[in-house]
């Protein structure tokens, strides 16, 4: 496990708000969290940034598209959807896909995202370090075994670079 080189990001709750249920962004208006595009600035000179959101329509160049309407798609070197993976968080191809696309080790990497059953277990089955960004409660956290459990639990994006600094001080 090296310094950390990429940060993946889930989509839905976690940079842009769900107004009503998941993948919203395959609907032409949503909301960007606050503090979102501030962090993404702060991380894109030092780390590559990747989206990996699991869409039921929208492929990488949809949400791209959409992504750049709220001038957020400068941010990625990569977008990656389920659509045009083949493969659905938390099976580990849509993971790996970014990871080639990033040219980064799983040990180099973090994923972000809101949800246990799929974010957090997805990145803990293929070694990406996990963090659950929990600003809200939509989704429950079921802990159905270790796979489930994050390495580390934020309250709002905000709080991201503080502890990927602390991260790569103790790597």
């Amino acid at each position: 496990m090296g310094r950390i080189k990429a940060i993946l990001f889930d989509l839905g709750d976690t940079l842009i708000a769900e107004l009503d249920g998941p993948a919203d962004v395959d609907t032409t208006e949503f909301k960007v969290l606050d503090g979102v595009a501030e962090v993404l600035q702060k991380l894109k000179s030092r780390y590559r940034l990747a989206i990996v959101s699991n869409t039921f329509s929208w492929g990488d160049r949809e949400v791209s598209g959409a992504l750049s309407r709220k001038d957020l798609t400068r941010f990625f070197d990569a977008i990656v959807t389920s659509v045009d993976a083949g493969s659905r968080k938390p099976d580990d191809g849509i993971y790996r896909k970014a990871l080639d696309l990033l040219e980064c080790d799983p040990g180099q990497a973090i994923m972000v995202g809101d949800r246990v059953d799929t974010d957090i277990a997805g990145a803990n089955m293929i070694g990406i370090t996990s963090v659950l960004c929990r600003w809200n409660d939509r989704y429950p956290v079921e802990v159905k075994d270790d796979s489930y459990l994050p390495d580390y639990i934020i309250g709002s994006i905000d709080e991201l670079p503080s502890l990927i600094e602390f991260l790569n001080k103790s790597r």
